[in-house]
């Protein structure tokens, strides 16, 4: 009989996909993470995978890495599902092992296409995976629900300073000088945790003020990276605190598409490129690849989603007393980019605008009423159609999923290095105009480097 491990945290794609293979006399083994998946690959030897790319504990990229790395697994065929249409990310899965790629979502004739011909697999081990209820095919998790407590006497403002807001390369210049023109880099605090949102150019003037406001103490920084792309790490070797032999600097974040999170900060400090290497920093740097989506630090509750850019790039979700910020620095809206990429094409797809409407609720859900949304929001409508397929959003879709989502304020984030200070007040002043026809209440404004937001704590 032939076996099939489907590697899937999506529940309703999860049960279609195990009802479509059925049919087809496949014996249908379930995972919704990346280790679980794995973990059923190598005990039942399956003759194919069916893995998506954005799962938990082990990414789509890492389980075709780590299955092609076993001899004995070689015949077994690897199929990507997702999402994405980023043509990068297709070809670094088929770099990784992959036999396909498909991109959602994936109808009955992409799984006979793809799965013609297959041997059948050794008797396996284990045993079939239970196959999900009518409940769990339609559940699908509120994220804003997620809640913490906090110790009634510990003073728990949330406090957010933004030092890099620039998106792609830093733009320096009396044009930029309101807005400001380092690369991504936002401070959050909350009791006496320090968090760093990536490690942009604007992590440097970030280090020189912690410096002088703990001198003589003792730093201990987390600095969570949303993904590997330059502008959000290559402030990093410029980070002081890092050099202090009493410091703690935790570094963490997800795997990247072609490899580990102290791989890409390790290589770009490397002789050819940085005089000095990442093993000559004194300070503790400790490095801590993600597997649950959900993490405690200290009073911050933090949520992470995968956002719709090209490799691995995840939005943070943190909770704290005072309320909720969303940081989703690079994100694609999923159904702009399928519309215009289906009149391009001049093939209609109902059901693929369907996926990508159902693809932008999820994102919004994850948002959910927040405080703040930091969020990307680097094209106009002009510009965006040019840009397709870059992994960044236009405007006008950012301002609607904020209003689809409840959020309160809203902070236009990701500027394009093109964009001046008067383009960006130009794009400001369209938002605005968005959210009054829509009748709703959204504060929105343009992130700018110095800026300060505080939210106060409050009893729950």
């Amino acid at each position: 009989m032939k076996s099939i491990v489907v590697i899937e945290d999506d529940a309703i794609t999860r049960a279609l996909l195990q009802q479509s293979l059925r049919r087809d006399g496949w014996r249908v083994l379930e995972a919704e993470d990346g280790e679980t998946g794995l973990n059923l690959v190598v005990e039942n030897r399956p003759a194919a995978v069916l893995c998506d790319l954005h799962i938990p504990r082990r990414n789509g990229f890492q389980v075709c890495r780590m299955l092609r790395a076993q001899p004995d697994l070689a015949g077994t065929k690897i199929i990507v599902t997702t999402g994405s249409r980023f043509g990068n990310d297709r070809l670094t899965a088929l770099e990784a092992g992959a036999d396909d790629y498909l991109v959602k979502p994936v109808l009955p004739a992409d799984l006979t296409r793809v799965l013609p011909n297959v041997a059948a697999d050794p008797a396996p081990n284990g045993q079939v995976a239970t196959p999900p209820t009518a409940n769990d095919a339609i559940e699908l998790t509120n994220t804003g629900l997620f809640k913490t407590s906090f110790p009634d006497d510990a003073d728990l403002r949330t406090v957010v300073r933004f030092w890099g807001v620039r998106g792609s390369l830093p733009t320096p210049g009396p044009t930029t000088v309101r807005t400001g023109g380092n690369t991504s880099c936002v401070e959050f605090r909350c009791g006496d945790q320090i968090i760093i949102l990536d490690a942009g150019t604007g992590i440097r003037g970030l280090g020189s003020s912690l410096a002088k406001e703990f001198r003589g103490r003792d730093l201990h920084l987390t600095i969570l990276i949303s993904h590997t792309h330059w502008d959000h790490i290559q402030g990093f070797p410029f980070f002081g605190p890092a050099y202090s032999p009493t410091n703690r600097v935790r570094i963490v974040g997800y795997e990247s598409a072609v490899g580990g999170l102290r791989t890409a900060l390790f290589e770009q400090m490397e002789t050819a490129y940085f005089p000095i290497s990442l093993s000559q920093m004194a300070g503790r740097v400790v490095f801590e690849e993600l597997e649950d989506m959900r993490f405690q630090i200290g009073p911050v509750a933090v949520q992470s989603v995968f956002s719709n850019h090209p490799g691995i790039c995840l939005a943070y979700r943190l909770t704290t007393p005072g309320g909720v910020v969303v940081y989703m620095c690079d994100h694609e809206v999923y159904l702009r980019q399928e519309r215009l990429t289906q009149e391009r094409a001049g093939k209609p797809n109902a059901a693929a605008i369907e996926f990508a409407r159902r693809e932008d609720e999820k994102i919004a859900r994850f948002i959910g009423p927040a405080d703040v949304l930091i969020c990307d929001s680097q094209y106009d409508e002009e510009e965006y159609p040019s840009r397709l397929g870059w992994g960044h959003t236009c405007m006008d879709d950012t301002v609607a999923l904020a209003l689809a989502a409840g959020v309160k304020r809203l902070c236009l984030f990701h500027h394009d290095p093109d964009h001046d200070d008067a383009k960006i007040d130009s794009m400001v002043a369209h938002a605005k105009e968005l959210v009054t026809k829509s009748g709703k209440s959204l504060e929105v404004d343009a992130a700018r480097e110095g800026q300060e937001i505080v939210l106060k704590a409050v009893k729950r």
